[in-house]
């Protein structure tokens, strides 16, 4: 299995920043993100409808171009994320994990033995026809697949050192919209409460040499991760950008056009 840039630099204590995608999963659409700058992206299979034939030829791009292709499965079982690193995924983003044991369930099922129980299933997509031998295989899938779980929940949050310590884990993801719906302040991101959770989540990470993460459309929710101490960081996904572009586009080129003659 190819180097996973994006595991490395996160290891080094470096940021990386990505974005996810629901419905432009067109393969150059892999090649297009690489261009614009980013470290990696994931197919948001958790609200949207991507089939494993989309995942897969996006996933074979984004390898061929240099950027790593994540997925966030729908639920943490092994039948979801077996396949889907099967079709070339080289990180798996895990939703709603409440507890330490749902953290060590979920490595279970990405990791081959002796780190997991991942079911052997190496496809030519992960290796490109240059396949060596089982074990050889398995401790590269190992190595350079990506494993990150989400803290989405009071639960999650109240457990999260639990879950930061479980082996193998290399970075938990805030949800911002779900946790803060979970602590009964939807939506307020300027909330004390809210940044007290993200330091939370933060400290955890650091403690055991992982990495904080969280996605947002907003930049300057962004910058004050960033600023404390959050290094997976996503901007946005297609359908906010597509939609924001346009509309800021439409807005300056109406304001272009010529006025109707006042009747």
């Amino acid at each position: 299995m190819q180097k996973n840039t994006v595991k490395e630099k996160l290891k080094a204590g470096q940021t990386v920043c990505g974005t996810s995608l629901e419905i432009t999963l067109d393969p150059e659409m892999a090649l297009l993100l690489k261009v614009a700058g980013l470290d990696f992206f994931f197919v948001d299979t958790e609200h949207c409808p991507a089939d494993y034939h989309e995942i897969q030829a996006i996933c074979r791009t984004a390898r061929g171009a240099g950027i790593i292709p994540l997925v966030r499965i729908t639920e943490n079982e092994p039948h979801l994320i077996t396949r889907t690193l099967d079709v070339g995924a080289m990180g798996i983003i895990v939703p709603r994990v409440h507890s330490a044991e749902e953290a060590r369930a979920a490595v279970d099922s990405i990791k081959y033995l002796p780190e997991g129980r991942r079911g052997f299933g190496m496809r030519s997509v992960i290796h490109d026809f240059r396949f060596t031998n089982p074990v050889d295989e398995m401790a590269s899938a190992n190595r350079e697949t990506l494993t990150v779980l989400q803290i989405e929940s009071k639960e999650g949050l109240s457990c999260v050192e639990q879950i930061a310590a479980t082996p193998h884990a290399d970075a938990l993801f805030i949800g911002p919209y779900d946790l803060t719906i979970s602590m009964c302040i939807a939506e307020q991101f300027d909330s004390p409460v809210f940044w007290s959770a993200v330091e939370r989540v933060v400290a955890a990470c650091e403690a055991v040499g992982i990495a904080a993460g969280i996605q947002s459309p907003r930049m300057e929710l962004l910058r004050e991760a960033k600023r404390r101490g959050v290094r997976f960081l996503l901007y946005s996904s297609d359908v906010a950008v597509l939609l924001e572009g346009f509309r800021r586009a439409m807005a300056e080129l109406k304001d272009a056009l010529p006025k109707a003659a006042a009747q």
